[in-house]
């Protein structure tokens, strides 16, 4: 009931204000549906059927549990009723579970697991926003009781409850990736308590389910995208911005960490001395021998995972909702020393209904301003992402494909075809994710590689966002705008018709051409092993000028700053002998750059000059041409690196070829 009660607290006040369609806080809610929709059509792992694998799900489990709602009929929105009942239906088995791990606690230490699960306004916006948070709890649970009775069983049972506490250690990091530390360290804790049993024997039962997974994962990812992370790693995380200085980088981890734990683990705690009641009963649980091989990997699992987060450029967004994991290992450890304490004398039960107190006292006060902020958040989702699907469904003639910047509500909603601009919906292995890293002009190369028939018509996208693609590509035919916008990423979505005709064709090729490198382009790169002068330089720019057939054609290339260099690797079945390289750029000059060539890691031959003068551009800049300079090299081989270094001046390098007579 209490559950129950919780969850209409947050959806009736939603679903006043969302205009009949089920209450989601978060456009991200719809990405899950959208993989639960292809799971049940026998496409699993796929954001869209015909899209290919995707690895930009947050979690692998929860779509698949998703996908029975979708088979029984519960489509479009109303999926989010089915992940309401599932949420309803973990945060029960999860205090059950809790009430479990408290057998022989009094009654009273029992019943408050359910209470202090629902008593954290900001963890209860997840719990219900039909993320996969409340499955996390579900899982959570299974597996905390399962690695106590693989502590607790008798020799014989120990080796199968050993492997079954691995496999549930396994499914918390599919459901959430944050909560590896945790399945790692509770792993330790069923080969601590493995008796006479081998302690590596037992470790490789524990951990081997979850090794296996991560390294599976891993490997899929690497064979299908190119990519060892996943798309929401290669995405969001710090460490992938080539143009981040080291400094940077951990600049913003201190911003997060800052934030996290004082918005996170303070106010919405309720504040201090309230926000110390979860972490003091915690450490109360590790005091007791019965209770501290499941505390310790909770608490450490916990702040482990917190900078895991830390590492992630979105985290201080969408309502902390990725320090929710961290809150649910809290509010578990917290759950288990209120039965440490319980089971001791009337000073100590005492003193944890003091705790309990607290713990509910403290955070009870952000509970109208969450829920107010849980109808806010679903009515901008509502009111922009699903009316801009409305209007895209119902364009004449119809859409064929939509390009998005992570939004799953838009295709969703609409039953359109789509791709995401930011990779995390993914598209037949091409590095959507990692070229929104380098910036726009990289995803529009990407956008480039496809058949025209295959380039999205429309576009819905957030200018400000986009600049240099939807401005550029796109014609204005609507937007959406919203007022109290708490939860997306501008006030108005605008939809755009895309024209693509500055693009060159997927197969397009120049005479004389032994090889040639697209810059900018990350397929081309890679298959050049293309090095770019990286923290403080090599960003990508996109440039249109006249073609040579005179009308326009775009171009993506990289800028290297004077003193840096920009390099790549020939063709490895080139055959030796000179080439002459064509290069294209838009520079005015004056520049001067060095084209030198190495072979096994030795110089072939003296680097070769070229200066660029300064050209007089012609005041209309829909008459300029691309520029191109030709550079003699005396031999190239096959594997041979080239250099380009700027010399003097700053060089803007769009595309190299190698010619040949």
């Amino acid at each position: 009931m209490l559950v129950a009660a919780t969850a209409c607290a947050f959806y009736l006040p939603a679903l006043r204000r969302t205009h009949g369609l089920w209450p989601a806080p978060l456009d991200d809610v719809y990405i899950h549906f959208g993989f639960a929709r292809s799971a049940s059509l026998g496409r699993p792992f796929e954001w869209i059927p015909g899209n290919g694998y995707s690895s930009g799900g947050t979690s692998l489990l929860y779509p698949l549990v998703l996908a029975p709602g979708w088979i029984l009929g519960l489509r479009g929105d109303r999926l989010g009723v089915f992940a309401a009942l599932v949420a309803c239906a973990a945060l029960i088995d999860a205090c059950f579970s809790i009430r479990r791990l408290l057998a022989g606690a009094p009654r009273w230490a029992a019943w408050s697991a359910p209470l202090l699960l629902l008593a954290v306004p900001l963890l209860d916006w997840s719990w219900f926003s039909g993320m996969e948070t409340a499955l996390l709890a579900a899982v959570l649970g299974r597996a905390l009781c399962a690695v106590h009775r693989a502590v607790a069983a008798p020799a014989l049972e120990r080796p199968s409850r050993q492997l079954s506490a691995g496999l549930w250690c396994a499914a918390l990091v599919a459901t959430r990736p944050e909560t590896a530390p945790l399945a790692a360290l509770l792993a330790v804790s069923v080969a601590h308590g493995a008796g006479a049993l081998s302690t590596w024997s037992s470790l490789g039962r524990a951990l081997g389910p979850g090794a296996a997974f991560v390294g599976g994962q891993a490997l899929v990812n690497r064979a299908l995208t190119g990519e060892w992370s996943a798309a929401g790693a290669v995405r969001k995380a710090l460490w992938t911005n080539p143009y981040a200085t080291p400094l940077e980088v951990a600049t913003e981890v201190v911003k997060n960490l800052a934030v996290l734990r004082a918005q996170a683990l303070d106010l919405a705690l309720g504040g201090r001395p309230w926000s110390w009641a979860l972490p003091v009963l915690g450490l109360a649980a590790i005091v007791d021998r019965r209770t501290r091989r499941l505390a310790v990997p909770l608490l450490l699992g916990a702040w482990l995972g917190l900078l895991l987060v830390t590492l992630n450029a979105t985290a201080r967004f969408q309502n902390l909702r990725y320090a929710a994991p961290t809150l649910a290992m809290l509010v578990a450890a917290a759950a288990l020393g209120v039965g440490a304490l319980a089971r001791r004398g009337l000073a100590a039960r005492c003193f944890a209904g003091v705790l309990v107190a607290a713990s509910l006292v403290g955070p009870a006060r952000w509970f109208p301003i969450q829920i107010d902020h849980f109808s806010r958040a679903s009515a901008n989702i509502a009111e922009q992402q699903a009316v801009v699907a409305e209007r895209i469904a119902a364009l004449s003639p119809p859409a064929r494909r939509v390009l998005v910047g992570d939004a799953g509500a838009i295709p969703y909603l609409s039953g359109l075809p789509a791709i995401d601009g930011l990779g995390l919906g993914g598209y037949h292995g091409l590095p959507f994710a990692r070229a929104s890293v380098h910036g726009v002009p990289a995803v529009v190369e990407l956008l480039e590689r496809l058949e025209p028939e295959e380039r999205p018509d429309v576009m819905a996208l957030y200018p400000g966002w986009w600049r240099g693609l939807a401005d550029v590509f796109g014609a204005r035919l609507a937007g959406v705008r919203i007022d109290d916008n708490v939860i997306c990423a501008a006030d108005e979505k605008v939809i755009y018709a895309a024209n693509w005709s500055p693009l060159a064709g997927a197969h397009e090729a120049r005479a004389g051409s032994v090889d040639a490198l697209d810059v900018a382009d990350l397929v081309d790169e890679g298959l050049h092993a293309y090095e770019l002068p990286t923290p403080r330089g090599g960003w990508v720019v996109g440039t249109i000028r006249r073609g040579l057939d005179g009308g326009p054609r775009f171009d993506g290339g990289r800028i290297i700053p004077e003193g840096k260099r920009e390099s790549f690797a020939a063709r490895p079945d080139l055959g030796a002998g000179p080439v002459t390289l064509a290069l294209r750029t838009d520079v005015e000059g004056p520049v001067t750059i060095e084209v030198s060539v190495e072979r096994d890691g030795e110089a072939v031959g003296p680097a070769v000059p070229a200066e660029l003068q300064r050209i007089a551009w012609p005041a209309d800049p829909t008459t300029l041409g691309w520029r191109e300079v030709a550079v003699a090299v005396p031999e190239v081989r096959g594997g041979d690196r080239i250099s380009i270094r700027a010399a003097r001046g700053t060089w803007r390098s769009f595309h190299v070829w190698l010619l040949r007579p």
